[in-house]
């Protein structure tokens, strides 16, 4: 399972979505997840996403 959580983007200039596994305490990207309670963004992480996106298609159906 996933879930997403912003955070600073890995250029350190915005807030983005990341992608977190769930018992993990980093990113798909290699971000810490430091939850403050700010989620006011439409921006994605695209290291994040293009790791999922590679996760996914690694999935066989069940």
């Amino acid at each position: 399972m996933y879930e997403m959580h912003v955070g600073t983007a890995i250029s350190g200039t915005r807030r983005v979505w990341h992608v977190v596994a769930h018992d993990h305490q980093a990113t798909l990207c290699g971000q810490p997840v430091v939850p403050d309670g700010d989620t006011q963004t439409d921006h994605h992480c695209l290291p994040c996403m293009t790791a999922f996106q590679r996760l996914m298609q690694t999935v066989e159906p069940a």
